[in-house]
């Protein structure tokens, strides 16, 4: 017959584990899912302790069920890395585990109580149950204020996953040692604190771990923002440089234009003409807007394309980028067009086309250019194809960091051989 008091007791204990896993990365559904997800892991970690302790006075190697049961809720139910998701949800079954053991030993130790004696319904049990939740409920909170939400490297997690699954097996054989030695129970404790102390040590370096790795990424993440500053100031200055020639000549070019009249005006027409196709038309891609920061970045980026051959189309509204500060521009456009012209280099037809209008009070930004073959069927998430992915496939990342800032949206779509990103600000 089930204990109803044990039963309450094992459904009080898994309920904490999912709350504070669940609160620590958060649901990754808001419909029914989220709470049938939650719902059904307390429900079979309820039953199976509650199965196992109706067979054994203590599950032993058993327990490491629950391992597998809280990781499978956090990879399908929960946000977050997938290695950190098995590395806490280990770690957590190990604080459960310990809470529990270290509140056996200790109340054996202080009533001097035998290994079925610490079982039996008393004071003394109520008083370890309320100790053990007690431990663990503090360990939850402090967890939850030590959290890390980041992604972790595979290389550094692989090894720290193993980490909770030696010192679960070390509790066990712990509990397993005082259960046929009793009298061993001082040392015991000693030996459970220490196996704990070497976990918490074990998450200790895993927040060191991450915290370090995401202090490089942003080191790299600062050097590819130098790098990408340095290409367009050069952009600019190239651009700058093209323009400052063609007006120093201007008073040569008129000069020579009025000496030609002087002598007919046949002369001066083809002066003219050969003027307009050997300089001014280099600078035939110029878009001339409201917002002079736009066209500086715009401008050096068509530049570029003209360069290597991309054909670009652009309509701009006047007034529609005032919404938008000189670092959201610079950034927005710029990696837009970085993307697209990566992109439209490699294609058998390169085209981009551009379209910034206001639509009922809403910036609307369109960019779309051609592909050879389906980039999403592929690679839905955008994910970027270079080495070190860490420190690449930034400008994605700043594009949707931007329509953040401005509670907008995005949608990337493909269509009639263009790749189409649509945002709306």
């Amino acid at each position: 017959m089930v204990d109803l008091f044990e039963l309450s007791i094992n459904i009080f204990e898994e309920l904490m584990l999912t709350a504070f896993l669940t609160i620590y990365f958060g649901c990754k559904y808001y419909d029914f899912r989220k709470y049938i997800g939650f719902v059904a892991t307390v429900a079979i970690a309820s039953a199976t302790i509650t199965f196992f302790n109706s067979l054994y006075i203590y599950e032993g190697f058993l327990s490491l069920a629950f391992l597998l049961i809280y990781t499978i809720y956090a990879l399908v139910f929960l946000n977050g890395d997938k290695y950190t998701k098995i590395f806490i949800s280990g770690f957590i079954n190990c604080i459960l585990d310990f809470t529990s053991i270290f509140s056996i030993l200790c109340i054996s130790v202080l009533t001097n109580q035998n290994e079925y004696q610490i079982f039996t319904m008393s004071f003394d049990r109520i008083a370890l149950i309320v100790l053990s939740k007690t431990l663990f409920i503090i360990a939850c909170i402090i967890l939850l204020k030590f959290r890390f939400n980041g992604v972790m490297r595979k290389k550094n997690i692989a090894v720290l996953i193993l980490m909770p699954i030696v010192v679960e097996i070390s509790t066990i054989g712990i509990m397993q040692v005082f259960l046929r030695y009793s009298e061993l129970k001082s040392e015991l404790l000693l030996a459970s604190i220490s196996v704990m102390a070497a976990n918490v040590i074990t998450y200790y370096i895993f927040i060191k771990i991450n915290n370090d790795a995401e202090r490089e990424m942003k080191i790299k993440a600062l050097e590819q923002k130098e790098e990408y500053d340095k290409r367009h100031a050069d952009e600019v200055d190239e651009l700058y440089t093209k323009v400052c020639g063609i007006r120093h000549d201007l008073l040569h070019h008129f000069t020579m234009m009025k000496g030609l009249l002087d002598e007919g005006n046949e002369k001066a027409k083809e002066y003219i003409q050969s003027v307009t196709q050997e300089q001014i038309q280099q600078i035939k891609t110029f878009v001339k807007t409201d917002n002079d920061y736009f066209d500086a970045i715009v401008n050096a980026k068509l530049a570029v394309c003209e360069k290597i051959g991309i054909k670009v189309r652009t309509r701009i509204m006047n007034g529609a980028l005032s919404r938008l500060n000189n670092y959201e521009i610079a950034s927005l456009f710029g990696n837009l067009f970085d993307n697209a012209i990566e992109a439209t280099q490699n294609s058998r037809i390169k085209r981009i086309d551009l379209d910034v209008q206001l639509q009922q009070g809403h910036l609307s930004v369109f960019m779309k250019n051609t592909i050879d073959e389906s980039v999403l069927e592929h690679n839905k998430n955008l994910i970027t194809t270079k080495k070190n992915k860490e420190y690449h496939g930034l400008g994605i990342k700043n594009i949707q960091k931007i329509v953040d800032m401005q509670n907008g949206i995005i949608n990337y779509f493909e269509e009639n051989g263009y790749f189409c990103c649509d945002i709306l600000l």
